[in-house]
């Protein structure tokens, strides 16, 4: 039997700090990731030297550690490598130029949640603080009440229970969004960000799988979101053609 080979013992350490680093719900500080990481901070603090440098992570005023800029970056493209995004690309660039609205484009990360990887700015002025490279939540956004009807239970479980006991949501008051997802084929949302509303819809595959949600974010004030409203419509007749287009049957819609 062939022995393992041996690689770069410090570029496997260093990868093992982005891994906690990624993973954490906050930034960390040193003594957190020294734990995490099972290594000394003197050893550890070496090693965050050179990943801060290279813009693998930031260090914030406070002393905490998150995920830099070229990490976030370096993700985003390999994610726009996969085939949903290569596809839904043009969909994202109609529905931005039909509606003069931001559009995204979101997929599944396990254990994580939903990540937009594409987002298509508006020309209005709008000021939100999520962008291409965003988690988030699957209990209080458009995005994630797709994620949340349309993924199968066992993927969103912990992520949900554990959203409800941080932000004290309501479990009946969940279900009942849900259920109108489900029933609707859409989700939206006027409350996540004040001023601000999103809508979103499936995108499935040909195996019946839910791969993506687009999302629509506008000012409350111009976003009609009425059943029959442009918006509406449209944005479910691009999620439906691109569904299509990766071999989903059109009777779901």
């Amino acid at each position: 039997m062939d022995q393992e080979k041996k690689g770069i013992q410090s570029i496997e350490l260093g990868f093992s700090i982005l891994k906690e680093v990624s993973r954490a719900d906050k930034p960390l500080t040193i003594t957190e990731l020294s734990k995490l990481c099972k290594m000394s901070k003197s050893q550890l603090y070496r090693y965050l030297i050179s990943l801060c440098k290279v813009g693998a992570l930031e260090k914030d005023s406070d002393l905490r550690y998150s995920l830099g800029k070229e990490m976030l970056t370096m993700g985003i493209f390999a994610m726009k490598k996969t085939d949903i995004t290569v596809k839904a690309f043009s969909y994202i660039k109609k529905l931005n130029e039909l509606l003069n609205e931001s559009v995204a484009l979101a997929i599944w990360v396990e254990e994580e949640g939903p990540l937009f990887i594409e987002w298509e700015e508006s020309k209005k002025p709008i000021n939100v603080n999520v962008r291409a490279g965003s988690l988030v939540h699957l209990t209080t956004t458009a995005t994630g009440h797709i994620f949340t009807a349309f993924l199968p239970e066992e993927k969103t479980r912990n992520i949900i229970q554990k959203e409800i006991e941080d932000n004290q949501i309501e479990q009946s008051e969940l279900e009942l969004i849900i259920s109108f997802v489900k029933k609707e084929k859409y989700s939206y949302t006027t409350s996540y960000l004040s001023g601000i509303t999103a809508i979103a819809a499936p995108v499935f595959d040909y195996k019946k799988e839910l791969v993506a949600s687009i999302c629509i974010v506008g000012v409350t004030e111009g976003m009609d979101i009425s059943k029959d409203s442009i918006v509406i419509r449209e944005l479910l007749k691009n999620a439906q053609e691109l569904s299509e287009q990766l071999g989903y049957s059109r009777s779901f819609w």
